[in-house]
Order: C-alpha cells, then structure tokens, then sequence
C-alpha cells in the first residue's frame, strides 16, 4: 500500500526534475531517486526549521528551576504527569536534558519520575510529534503517541522501583545544574529561537541528506516484492526492526524517509523502528554515565528495548 502525504516541494521538483534527467538519458530509477530524494530533503529541512524555532521560543518561557521545586513536592499521577509534561517540552537535544534531569534527582525528585521525563524527553517531545503529526497519517501518529505514552510510565516503574536508587551516581550530583530561564524580550527571543534552529540544522543535515538518500535508493532500486517479503513474510522482522533502530543514532528528521518508506509495506515495523530509534540514543547513553551506574543503564536500555517491540506487536493487531 503507498503512504500518501502533503509535499510541498513535490509537485514542483520531481515531475520536471525527472523529464529533465530524462532527456539526457539517465535511467528511469535514476531519475526518480533524485527527483524523489531533493523533494525529501527540502520538505524535511524547512520542517526541521520550522518547527525548531516553534519549540525553541516556546522553550524560552518554561521556568524549569520551578518545576523542580513543583516536582518535588508532588507524588504519585500528578508527579508523573508533570514530569511527561516536561520532557514534552524539552530542549531538541539530549545533551541539554541531562544537566536537567541531574538538577531533578539532586533536589531529591523520586528516580522513576525522573525515568518518565527522561523517557518522554527522548520520544514525546514537541519537536519530534509535530514532525510525526505533519507527515504520517492520524491513525499511525495517534498509535505512537499511546505507544510512547505507555513506555513513559512502564519503564519508569519498571525500572525506577525499590532499590534502584543506589545506582544513581550521587556523588556527582551535588553541583547545581540550571537551565536558565531567559527573561529577554519577544524579538530576542525569537532570534535566538532561530539561532538554535540554524546550529541544530547545521548538525543534522549530513544525516538527514543521508536517510533521505537511503530511503530514495531503497525505493528507486529495490524491488518492491523483495522488500515486501522482508517486512510482512518474516517473523524476525519486528526484532530486527527494534535492534536495528535501537543501534542507530538519529533523530525524527534524518529517519522519517525511512519510517515513510517502511510504514507503505509494514505499519507495525514502522512503528517499533521509530520507537526504538527515539528511545534510543548513543550520545544520551553515554552522557547518561555521568548518572547511571552501567547495570542501571543496561536495565533501562533492555525494558525500552522490550516495550518498543510488544508496541510493535500490538500494532499487528490494530493497524
């Protein structure tokens, strides 16, 4: 089945980006995987700015020293709430969200609310839904964001419970971590929005041109009843979507050409692919032993790992 989605780019490049290519002789695959890869690349880079800027203004309002103080206090549904709430409205990069999450577990915030705006930091954040709600269909976003909802609070129980507590690194957390809540004006805060866009852009575009190309050539020069075999005929294919996305450091925009192409032969690879490349990060990993001892971090990384693949499952049933 094709996944149809709004192009804006679409209906003026490829069509005479491909005639052009084709009257120089180049071969029909050719000329589609370029047509349909510039299209890509374009669509995704003026969305990745877009909504950059959206979320990094947005940002600059959030009195995170407040929140801490909030979250403290507050127990039980209502914390954990809070905590998603803000992991939602994180900064875009994860190195921003640990000296956060070691400002809450210093003020003595309870682990597993600390794991549940870690984990909604890393798959339900701003940035990375509204990219998701732009450019698939209702019914597979909707399936994500219940999806990622129910590993948010899963794995922090799961994994933050009784005991666990010991395998935070304490003694490193004694320093103050601030996120600095920018009393600027309007206009200044917009510039700086659009600052952190361009330097975010700046960092993601290598591997966004590269998962554009990967899902241009996948389209263009595999056969279509090879894929299709691979993904619906094959019982591995949803653990080798979850440990193929789980090895892979990316982020929404550089893997959506990938995900699109994915979900037109399989909805429920698609789904556990990108579960598990937002849960999963090799930079967040390694920033993340500044606060987790090693087993801490193995058991955190495995339930993710799990619940990614059971959300794939029960996507089979319901997509």
């Amino acid at each position: 089945m094709e996944h149809e989605h709004f192009s804006l780019f679409g209906p003026l490049i490829e069509g005479p980006l491909e005639e052009g290519l084709a009257r120089v002789g180049a071969p029909e695959s050719v000329c589609h995987f370029a047509a349909h890869g510039l299209s890509d690349f374009l669509e995704i880079a003026v969305l990745l700015f877009a909504v950059v800027t959206l979320v990094s203004y947005i940002q600059t309002y959030i009195p995170y020293e407040k929140m801490r103080g909030r979250l403290h206090r507050l127990q039980g549904v209502p914390g954990y709430a809070l905590a998603m709430g803000l992991g939602m409205l994180s900064p875009f990069c994860s190195c921003s969200v640990i000296p956060i999450l070691m400002g809450f577990l210093a003020s003595g915030v309870p682990l597993s609310v600390c794991l549940a705006f870690l984990t909604a930091a890393s798959c339900l954040n701003l940035t990375a839904l509204t990219t998701l709600y732009a450019q698939m269909d209702l019914r597979f976003s909707a399936m994500y964001t219940i999806c990622a909802l129910g590993i948010c609070v899963l794995s922090s129980l799961l994994v933050g419970g009784r005991g666990a507590e010991k395998l935070v690194h304490l003694d490193r957390l004694q320093a103050e971590h601030h996120h600095h809540h920018d009393e600027n004006s309007v206009r200044s805060r917009f510039v700086k929005a659009l600052c952190s866009a361009w330097l975010t852009f700046r960092s993601v575009w290598p591997f966004l041109l590269l998962g554009v190309a990967a899902s241009s050539a996948i389209s263009a020069f595999v056969p279509q009843a090879w894929i299709s075999r691979a993904l619906t005929g094959n019982a591995l294919a949803l653990p080798l979507a979850a440990l193929l996305g789980g090895c892979l450091h990316s982020d929404v925009f550089s893997i959506l050409p990938i995900v699109q192409t994915i979900y037109a032969y399989s909805p429920a690879v698609s789904l556990t692919f990108l579960l598990a490349v937002m849960l999963f990060s090799i930079a967040e990993w390694a920033l993340l032993t500044q606060v987790f001892r090693a087993r801490l971090i193995a058991r955190y990384c495995a339930v993710l790992l799990l619940l990614a693949l059971l959300s794939g499952v029960l996507a089979l049933a319901l997509l």
